[in-house]
């Protein structure tokens, strides 16, 4: 019986690429514009930022001999670590019609496949690996098992459960529609003064925990009382972004952008070698095929004292 070829796409940058970019980029939290992804970095790259001390201008002199100010030079790191998508048991059957029109005349060829089928094929699984990924991105532990599929970096608020330079908010308990305003408000009032007037400060929670804040504003409305703008996803002039996957009773406040002023950063990167994206029949007598893509992916803050932490409890 002949050996079942190879089908590994000369292609196999584009395709990986499209992965990445879909559960990356489409990812609902980078979707919605809160974290900074940089793409292609294979090992790591630093966060560098300088801050500067108060009142630098002094006195003009002839010779100058004050020092006005000190900077500081401080560095987060992003050091991206493996990550796999490996499915076993793709029977191409069950979708022909969407990678048919990509394909010659004939059975599913034994060569190198058309991008097109390949992508088809990635879509099978992408709608899951964005979801596992938006825990990730938030939610990640380091020390959990590696059987847990959060365990491949230190998410978000990981990230600020551990920080002694960010800003703690009071614990005001669970978040909860009789809860969710004052907590909201403990939250405003925690942002720094020099933060305070960023339109890019967000606040971001999950999406049942801003469903609990619109159920407490309509009810302020009914009562004839002034709401507060849960309809504009908006609290005392802070935009709130909530995510499906966001853990329970957390709220998170930092700059959040698409750019590189975000407090939010993320790395990715295609393992860089000839079989870092690979479709092969599982079987050379059967219809089965296999998918293995192989990335790498860190996220961290660029200054966590810049944002607040609420955990209710």
């Amino acid at each position: 019986m002949a050996a079942s070829p190879v089908l590994t796409s000369n292609y196999n940058g584009d395709v990986l690429d499209y992965i990445i970019t879909e559960a990356v980029v489409n990812n609902e939290a980078v979707e919605k514009g809160s974290i900074y992804v940089i793409p292609d970095v294979p090992a790591k790259i630093s966060i560098a930022k300088m801050v500067s001390t108060a009142n630098p201008i002094v006195d003009r002199e002839a010779m100058p001999t004050t020092k006005s100010a000190t900077i500081t030079w401080s560095e987060a790191t992003l050091t991206p670590v493996d990550m796999m998508i490996y499915v076993p048991d793709i029977n191409p059957r069950i979708f022909e019609a969407a990678w048919r029109p990509f394909q010659p005349t004939g059975a599913l060829p034994n060569k190198v496949l058309d991008p097109n089928i390949q992508k088809t094929f990635a879509d099978v699984v992408l709608r899951q690996a964005q979801k596992q990924l938006g825990k990730v991105f938030w939610s990640g532990d380091t020390t959990l098992a590696a059987s847990n599929p959060l365990h491949f970096f230190n998410g978000y608020v990981t990230r600020s459960a551990a920080s002694s330079t960010n800003i703690d908010v009071a614990n005001l308990g669970l978040i909860t529609a009789a809860t969710v305003i004052a907590i909201l408000e403990a939250c405003i009032a925690s942002i720094p003064d020099a933060l305070f007037g960023d339109p890019d400060f967000v606040l971001h929670m999950k999406t049942s925990a801003f469903r609990a804040y619109q159920a407490a504003d309509r009810a302020l409305l009914t009562k004839g009382s002034p709401t507060y703008g849960a309809a504009d996803q908006m609290y005392g002039g802070k935009e709130i972004r909530h995510y499906s996957e966001f853990p329970a009773n957390v709220v998170l406040g930092c700059r959040s952008t698409t750019g590189p002023d975000s407090n939010l950063y993320a790395a990715t990167d295609k393992v860089t070698d000839v079989e870092n994206f690979v479709i092969e029949k599982l079987r050379p007598e059967g219809e089965h095929y296999f998918l293995k893509a192989l990335f790498k992916m860190d996220a961290n803050f660029s200054i966590d004292s810049e944002s607040i932490y609420y955990i209710g409890s």
